[in-house]
């Protein structure tokens, strides 16, 4: 398959001051993301706040993103980590109607630390792939305490030709290395968070997601260009900041939306609240963080 290359911005959801979805705040937001040329995942359950959203506001969230993409590439959801097949069934159902790019699915959360086995996992994927038209990313996410296998993907690549790619979250880069050579020329293989965005990238995969992009979406944009155009120095440099921002968040929890949230707001950039139970850092804490990011002379 032709390799396509992208940076993917997990995008924030946009809160009023009451908690309510502030629809205007979110299309600003997803408009700043296309027109850098950067692509989003939303409702993630981290920083697109996935997990507290109710059927109505998943709807709503849905219908905005795909009338602002309006079919060009780069809109995709990506949900939250589910407990049953019949979960993740209708949460299929929820996202079908508004044709996403692709909708990434991860494996089952048992709960209390229970691992599916891999005859429990191909049955699952097995179900989900067979049921629906909708491009399907697959996701192995280190915090889940297992890795989905390579041959797995393979075997369910034979069967299911809407299996588009390959998400993982996790710090074995012997694991992504044979991740890529073994499924790149089948589906497009991404990281997640910007650690591997380079070896990802040089290794022959397709980019990689972050939350860094709410404030720059520019930013992780360029860092793909530049790369596809041979430009190692101008990636460098456009790595060297996007890592500067990651360290910078990730004291706070990261893709929580603690500390970026707050400073969105700070630069005058549409942000909205956190909603419960997180809570952002205090103005104290977050002084340091605009004075460094003002540093980096970022295009927002």
């Amino acid at each position: 398959m032709a390799r396509q290359l992208a940076a993917f911005v997990m995008s924030i959801t946009v809160w009023d001051e009451a908690g309510k979805l502030d629809e205007a705040g979110f299309r600003k937001h997803l408009q700043r993301i296309h027109g850098a040329g950067a692509s989003t995942y939303i409702g993630s359950s981290g920083t697109g706040d996935g997990f507290t959203l109710s059927t109505d506001e998943w709807t709503r969230v849905l219908r905005i993103a795909a009338e602002e993409f309006r079919g060009r590439a780069g809109f995709r959801v990506m949900g939250c980590e589910q407990r049953s097949v019949r979960d993740v069934r209708n949460f299929v159902r929820l996202v079908e109607p508004h044709q996403p790019e692709a909708l990434q699915i991860y494996p089952l959360d048992l709960g209390h630390s229970l691992k599916p086995t891999i005859r429990e996992l191909e049955a699952y994927y097995d179900e989900v792939l067979g049921n629906t038209d909708l491009p399907i990313v697959l996701s192995s996410f280190e915090s889940l305490g297992f890795t989905l296998p390579v041959d797995l993907i393979e075997r369910l690549a034979d069967r299911h030709r809407n299996l588009l790619g390959f998400l993982y979250g996790g710090r074995d880069v012997h694991f992504l290395s044979s991740a890529v050579h073994a499924l790149k020329d089948r589906m497009q293989v991404h990281c997640a968070g910007p650690s591997n965005a380079m070896t990802t990238l040089a290794l022959g995969g397709n980019g990689f997601m972050g939350h860094e992009g709410n404030l720059s979406p520019a930013l992780v944009a360029g860092l793909v260009d530049a790369f596809a155009k041979g430009d190692l120095a101008g990636a460098c440099e456009q790595y060297s900041k996007l890592m500067q921002i990651y360290a910078m968040h990730l004291p706070h929890g990261g893709s929580a939306g603690r500390s970026m949230k707050p400073l969105l707001r700070a630069l005058g950039l549409p942000s909205g609240s956190l909603r419960p139970p997180r809570i952002a850092i205090s103005a104290e804490a977050l002084q340091p963080i605009i004075a460094a990011t003002r540093q980096l002379n970022l295009s927002y």
